[in-house]
């Protein structure tokens, strides 16, 4: 969303400065003559500006699509990456993952970059990750733990999994994160083409990490 209404201000500012340099002239007859053209140029502008205003103010693809992300954590920066943890109905998945009568929720890791040396633009989901969950209750026990799958939803591509927590606690919520390299994911290493890093500077010590504790959850009807 943030990505779509700073390219519409970008947008709606071209416009506006193509018009300005349009309507300019030495000739006072053909300034007179412009102000009409320049009228429709300046609703034109407002309609514009209107249209990105719009934009902006629109509900987020899963609002709009009649359901609501209840967020764990926000915003966790692990080393090149931004990571955020949300939750909401289990939900069908195809192929072959449509029956949901097993699982009480639908655990979401959204995976973006930061700033780096690896050729992702900042704000871009990063594909190729092996992430694997741990979620632990008050108890220090494993009430659920999985790897994610790959997949898109009406708000774009994440890391996703039907799972079942059916106890009230206050969990600690675990990721792993495997380099991509690990599914094939290559990065270009010569200068006159590299990013400048490669997946094995970030990865050197193995896998990331990162604990978020104090999820308090209770089970809901969807």
């Amino acid at each position: 969303m943030k990505k779509k209404v700073i390219s519409t201000l970008f947008s709606v500012a071209a416009v506006s400065a193509m018009l300005i340099t349009g309507c300019g002239s030495s000739n006072s007859a053909q300034t007179q003559s412009s102000s009409a053209p320049a009228s429709s140029a300046a609703a034109s502008t407002e309609a514009v500006a209107a249209t990105a205003t719009s934009d902006a103010g629109a509900a987020a693809p899963g609002d709009a699509a009649g359901f609501t992300e209840n967020p764990i954590f926000e915003d966790a920066k692990v080393d090149f990456m931004n990571v955020s943890a949300v939750y909401f109905q289990p939900v069908p998945m195809a192929p072959g993952q449509e029956d949901i009568s097993k699982f009480n929720m639908h655990l979401e890791c959204d995976v973006h970059a930061l700033k780096n040396d690896l050729g992702y633009g900042v704000g871009d989901w990063i594909p190729y990750l092996t992430i694997d969950y741990d979620i632990k209750g008050s108890d220090g026990k494993t009430a659920a733990s999985g790897t994610f799958m790959e997949m898109s939803a009406s708000d774009g591509p994440h890391y996703g999994a039907n799972i079942n927590l059916p106890k009230a606690d206050t969990y600690s919520v675990t990721f792993t994160f495997h380099s991509p390299a690990e599914n094939g994911y290559l990065i270009h290493s010569d200068k006159e083409t590299g990013p400048g890093g490669v997946l094995e500077d970030h990865f050197k010590n193995g896998n990331l990490t990162y604990t978020y504790k104090g999820w308090d959850y209770t089970p809901q009807e969807w």
